[in-house]
């Protein structure tokens, strides 16, 4: 391996080191971290793709275009500089090669497995010595990551914004955030305790929240993506947002259970209106609350009624309702009713009613501010307005 040039990025603040190795002593540098990209697509497995064509390539000596690699800001040199000296960057990069990421390349990397393969033993040598280069951006993060995969393969359909953001936070999902536990459907686990939180709800408000919209987006324009990049990497700047997001959202949570203090109500109560939610956890840990909630707080910023995240938890622990809990449930099941019952896009309405009622409750300069029941009624007012 040989550092051949270094370039510095500006746009995502890394040094881009460009080197000549071989082919086997690449897939040996990258044999542990092939599986480890959440964020690279899947292997093409149709023989009838250029791919197929690609392995007559190599065989025949065909100059290959560089796989792009990254070595992460939390790995790379324990978090520090990028070495100065190009034999220290090697070994940098062989020090940590279980930390490299494939950016642009893993199909490539594929055919060169399948090259070596089907390789006879008096030919694997020379296979092995064919030269490739290689890039490796050192001192990566996160955002970076994905901004560079996102240009490096803008041929490909790109990944909806709401997927970035929940690769993105991905590591979350393992570790949780101060005490609280994120868990997903599909490993049979279900959001039970007033700690635990469905991943995907949880990514959905943040999205929301980014691009200030309750409703849910699928955007697939690869300019549309990399500007919500921009504007996530701008508002994270030394602090971790999606953090902020969750503790603000799980302070609300848990003043709300506090306040209706185990109450919970029937369909009897109801007299005849359908049931949203029998109780506090019931009522609010949903997707349309999570959403209206990232998109509402999000507008509250953009306007200057908050200035971060944080305030919201000071606001949660002054919220309150002016009567019993049990009416409080009722009336906002029975704002939830009438969506329900009036509503073409059931779903959608939801989320927008959640949107107007975080903006009732939480804007100090509204006459519903930190009043969980009258927020109900402005917030029903507004969906009508906007609905008829």
């Amino acid at each position: 391996m040989e550092v051949k040039s270094r370039i510095f990025d500006q746009r995502i603040n890394s040094e881009n080191v460009l080197i000549q190795t071989t082919l086997g002593e690449y897939l040996d540098l990258i044999s542990e971290a092939m599986d480890k990209n959440p964020f690279q697509r899947k292997r093409v497995t149709s023989s009838k793709t250029v791919y197929s064509l690609l392995r007559d390539d190599i065989r025949k000596g065909c100059v290959i275009p560089p796989i792009v690699l990254a070595l992460s800001y939390d790995v790379a040199d324990n978090g520090r500089p990028t070495p100065k000296k190009d034999e220290d960057i090697i070994t940098a990069i062989l020090k940590r090669q279980g930390d490299l990421l494939i950016l642009d390349g893993l199909q490539r990397t594929h055919s060169f497995k399948d090259v070596i393969a089907d390789t006879s033993p008096k030919d694997l040598a020379a296979v092995r010595d064919t030269p490739i280069r290689v890039e490796v951006y050192m001192g990566l993060n996160k955002i970076g990551i994905l901004y560079r995969m996102l240009t490096l393969n803008s041929g490909q359909t790109p990944m909806s914004l709401r997927q970035q953001i929940e690769m993105l936070y991905w590591e979350y999902h393992n570790t949780g955030v101060e005490g609280l536990k994120f868990v997903r459907e599909v490993d049979s686990e279900h959001a039970t305790q007033p700690n635990e939180y469905n991943f995907k709800d949880v990514i959905e408000g943040f999205n929301s929240y980014l691009e200030r919209n309750e409703q849910p987006l699928e955007r697939t324009d690869l300019l549309e993506n990399i500007r919500s990049l921009e504007k996530l990497s701008h508002e994270n700047n030394n602090r971790d947002l999606f953090k902020e997001y969750v503790n603000a959202l799980h302070k609300f949570i848990v003043k709300v259970i506090e306040l209706v203090n185990g109450t919970s109500i029937t369909k009897d109560d109801l007299q005849g209106k359908s049931l949203w939610g029998k109780d506090s956890k019931q009522c609010f840990k949903k997707t349309q609350v999570f959403a209206g909630f990232g998109a509402a707080i999000g507008k509250l910023k953009d306007r200057e009624v908050l200035e971060n995240l944080e305030d919201i938890q000071q606001i949660c622990d002054d919220l309150y309702f002016d009567c019993e809990p049990q009416e409080f449930l009722i009336e906002l099941n029975s704002a939830l009713d009438w969506i329900s019952k009036n509503t073409k896009k059931i779903g959608n309405a939801q989320r927008m009613f959640f949107q107007f009622y975080f903006r009732e409750l939480l804007n100090s300069e509204g006459d519903s501010f930190k009043d969980l029941k009258t927020s109900i009624e402005g917030a029903l007012h507004k969906t009508r307005t906007q609905l008829f």
